[in-house]
């Protein structure tokens, strides 16, 4: 009948909507996603400034930014909660929590490699060239055309994926990238 735990359970079935909310699947492909277009985006910045085309990807295989990745993480389990707000209020925060990730990565990355990858230290305002607050400000727009614009988009999309291989395509590409 129509009340048999069976009918109540196809109805759960084909309500659920993969990667819903502000899961690990969504995640996943934000990650995925902000990887490959973080890398595209430094690339081109890399020979729109110094004319020369210069690989930013930091897997060895595939063209991911895994530190433009986590940052779209890290922003979207921030600011998930406040996306509808004000543009202004996820500039500001953007801004804020986009210059403390830049920081702390520059930090860890000096400390595990050995190594300096960036130094803004002959632009003006900058915190022991670790940071700026030229690049803040990009962060806080950049929180602001994600949430505003690429993130709605990119979640309906995501949502589309038929839940099953959806999983199969994440756990598989997780271990592509490992």
């Amino acid at each position: 009948g129509e009340n048999s735990p069976f009918t109540a359970y196809q109805k759960k079935a084909k309500s659920e909507v993969f990667a819903e909310g502000c899961g690990f699947y969504k995640l996943f492909w934000l990650f995925f996603i902000g990887s490959m277009l973080g890398d595209l985006v430094e690339t081109l910045f890399c020979r729109a400034t110094m004319g020369t085309w210069m690989s930013r990807s930091s897997l060895v295989y595939g063209h991911f930014s895994v530190v433009w990745g986590m940052g779209i993480v890290l922003l979207t389990m921030m600011l998930h909660r406040y996306r509808d707000k004000s543009d202004r209020y996820i500039f500001v925060f953007g801004t804020v929590v986009g210059g403390a990730y830049e920081y702390i990565c520059s930090v860890l990355s000096e400390i595990v490699f050995g190594t300096v990858f960036w130094d803004y230290s002959a632009i003006p305002f900058n915190l022991g060239g670790r940071i700026n607050l030229l690049y803040c400000f990009f962060w806080g727009f950049a929180a602001v055309a994600w949430f505003k614009g690429l993130y709605p988009v990119l979640a309906r999309w995501i949502a589309k994926i038929p839940a099953r291989p959806g999983k199969l395509l994440v756990w598989a590409l997780t271990v592509f990238m490992a």
